[in-house]
């Protein structure tokens, strides 16, 4: 069973084009083995190949997106939920938080006894080298070698357009996230993690000016995530996949529950819901015969 839809949501093959919204992690990208399908590649590449535009729609900033995402065939990239747009390797928008509130901002975490990871779109900021929060010092540690990540905001103003904030039993959350109201909305990701972005800005906004500047319908627009911080775009439009592993206030947005990343679920989606046509893909060297076999998913084998 190639997925577990909830109601008949396949699209009739037809000529208009259609505009899709990816989420990275846990949605193209394993949280699990970190690796990106094979069959997630082939099948990004066909909707592009269709003359579809594809789009990945992401919290992360620019400068945070694995290599191996941006050498996709997407079409472009919003990314910082909203905050940065990037369309055929062209920036069409960017906003970051400018000083008169961004300094005001970082007393507040100061304050709150609370830190945080400021994201920009060429550079991560950390207050220190490490933090009494393990979140914060797992994040610098794995992202030192791999972005431009920079220390201290005491000083140098960080350019930075969104961020994620973490706190603990010595945190004043509730202080914080009321007056970080000011300038940002405030996603709670579970326990005290939160994500932050400027009001006006999210990635159900950046999909409407993905639909309008190049005249999609929105009912020919389909988003793919997994975490609370897609249920913007959940609600956006009429078309939403769940991966398999998915945070359960997506499901009453949700109109087809795809298998998890690592069952190829992405792909699995896609052809089921008849978004692409089915794909020969070589699977990786099987365990036991040491040979490489051919799958072709068939949307009969939806089992709807």
């Amino acid at each position: 069973m190639c997925g577990k839809g909830k109601g008949d949501v396949r699209m009739d093959q037809n000529s208009r084009q259609k505009a899709f919204f990816f989420d990275i992690d846990g949605t193209i990208l394993s949280e699990i083995n970190h690796t990106i399908p094979e069959s997630a590649k082939a099948a990004i590449g066909e909707a592009v190949r269709q003359g579809h535009l594809v789009f990945i729609n992401t919290g992360r900033t620019l400068c945070t997106i694995p290599a191996e995402v941006l050498q996709m065939e997407f079409n472009g990239f919003l990314c910082g939920c909203g905050t940065d747009i990037v369309y055929n390797g062209e920036h069409l928008f960017y906003r970051d938080v400018p000083e008169e509130e961004g300094r005001p901002f970082l007393k507040l975490i100061a304050r709150c006894n609370m830190d945080a990871v400021l994201e920009g779109r060429d550079s991560i900021y950390f207050q220190d080298h490490s933090s009494r929060f393990p979140a914060v010092t797992e994040i610098y540690g794995a992202s030192a070698e791999k972005v431009d990540a920079r220390v201290g905001w005491s000083e140098a103003y960080p350019v930075f357009s969104k961020l994620i904030a973490f706190g603990d039993e010595d945190s004043l959350d509730e202080e914080f996230c009321r007056e970080s109201s000011r300038w940002f909305d405030v996603v709670c990701r579970g326990g005290q993690f939160y994500e932050l972005v400027p009001k006006g800005h999210s990635k159900a906004k950046v999909i409407d000016y993905v639909l309008d500047r190049f005249g999609v319908r929105r009912e020919d627009a389909w988003v793919f995530g997994d975490s609370s911080n897609d249920l913007s775009m959940f609600e956006a439009v009429p078309n939403a996949v769940a991966m398999g592993h998915h945070d359960p206030v997506l499901e009453p947005y949700a109109s087809y529950i795809a298998e998890t990343v690592e069952e190829d679920g992405l792909c699995r989606a896609m052809v089921a819901l008849g978004l692409i046509p089915e794909l020969p893909l070589h699977e990786s060297m099987s365990e036991d015969s040491g040979e490489c076999k051919m799958l072709v998913w068939s949307r009969e084998d939806d089992g709807r």
